[in-house]
């Protein structure tokens, strides 16, 4: 089993938005125009300073979560959080502030406090009445992203489809909002195998993106992407290389070599090379995508391990049995203490170092 790279599939979009002129975040998923979930309207309690520090705060924050900067974003979004709970347990700095913790550590593989951010946020947009609202579809659709990256998916299913509905009234059926949950949907279809479904949505997010965001955007690059990935696992590999190559070039152009969105990039255009026999050039990429997670996301990353899960497979199809099964071994320590033993990806990594074992 190759094991999809999909950790870091759009990350920031899914946040809700400090600002509507704070472009880098929208509504749901990684880049766009950001809008908020409700006026962040000064408290009675809590003055002008305050709130220009809380939205400082975040702003730098979210700035280096898309960054990739991953420790400074956390120190700088729990700064907010506690400048936020200044004005009030139901003021919409809360909200945001709580949302963006959770896809904070969403980004860190630390899956337990994702969740547990997400649904306070979720519970407060419920006490200030905004249920059914914009900002409720956000989040629920940034549950969905959590729940399905912890394996969850039939938790996360009903939440991206609530998330739709919402947005589908909300926004529009053509809307970037819509195109976002619709890809972070089909990265669900792609944890249960079924890649059909998952092209059907991941090609009205592309034609979205396109038509709203350009030829130019991280959104579209990383759908791309996503499209090339089920298209290789239904070994269409004349429509899959295209998209690999153009994602990984949009990726480059906005983030430069270091940043996690391109390691994840690297290591799908390697898989895609693996597939074709192209071994040495697989190599390649996928070292450097190691590399650069390793450097961006730490040595104990989930996507770590699917890496290095990757590169066992890489090593076994060239006979280098020692080798697949050391970065085998580690991949599955890596999972086992970050996303359990039941995980999928787990499970599906402790096959494979059953199987180089038996060899």
């Amino acid at each position: 089993m190759h094991l999809k790279h999909v950790g870091l599939s759009l990350l920031p979009l899914m946040t809700i938005a400090v600002t509507a002129s704070f472009a880098g975040d929208t509504t749901v998923a990684d880049g766009g125009a950001g809008v908020p979930i409700a006026s962040a309207g000064r408290g009675e309690s809590a003055g002008h300073s305050d709130h220009d520090s809380w939205e400082t705060f975040t702003r730098l924050g979210k700035e280096a979560l898309v960054g990739g900067k991953l420790d400074k974003a956390e120190k700088l979004l729990q700064s907010a959080l506690e400048k936020a709970q200044a004005f009030g347990p139901t003021d919409s700095r809360q909200i945001v502030s709580l949302s963006n913790l959770g896809q904070l550590y969403k980004a860190r593989g630390d899956y337990t406090r994702s969740e547990q951010y997400s649904r306070q946020a979720l519970d407060l947009i419920r006490k200030t009445g905004l249920k059914d609202s914009f900002g409720f579809a956000v989040e629920l659709s940034n549950l969905g992203g959590i729940l399905k990256d912890q394996g969850k998916y039939s938790e996360a299913k009903p939440l991206y489809d609530g998330a739709l509905a919402i947005l589908t009234e909300v926004k529009g059926p053509e809307s970037v909002e819509v195109a976002v949950v619709c890809d972070n949907l089909a990265g669900l279809y792609q944890g249960q195998d079924d890649f059909e479904k998952a092209v059907t949505e991941q090609l009205k997010a592309v034609k979205i993106y396109e038509q709203k965001l350009g030829q130019d955007s991280p959104d579209l690059a990383i759908s791309l992407g996503n499209l090339a990935e089920s298209y290789r696992e239904l070994n269409q590999l004349q429509q899959a290389e295209p998209l690999f190559a153009r994602s990984l070039a949009i990726m480059r152009k906005h983030y430069g070599e270091k940043h996690p969105a391109v390691a994840s990039a690297l290591d799908s255009m390697a898989s895609f090379y693996i597939k074709q026999g192209k071994l040495e050039q697989a190599e390649d990429l996928q070292l450097k995508a190691l590399e650069t997670f390793k450097a961006t996301l730490g040595e104990e990353h989930p996507d770590v391990a699917i890496c290095l899960d990757n590169l066992a497979d890489l090593y076994s199809r060239e006979g280098k049995k020692d080798l697949a099964l050391k970065n085998s071994e580690d991949a599955f320590e890596i999972a086992e203490k970050a996303l359990g033993k039941e995980h999928p990806i787990s499970i599906g990594i402790k096959s494979r170092v059953d199987e180089l074992k038996k060899k």
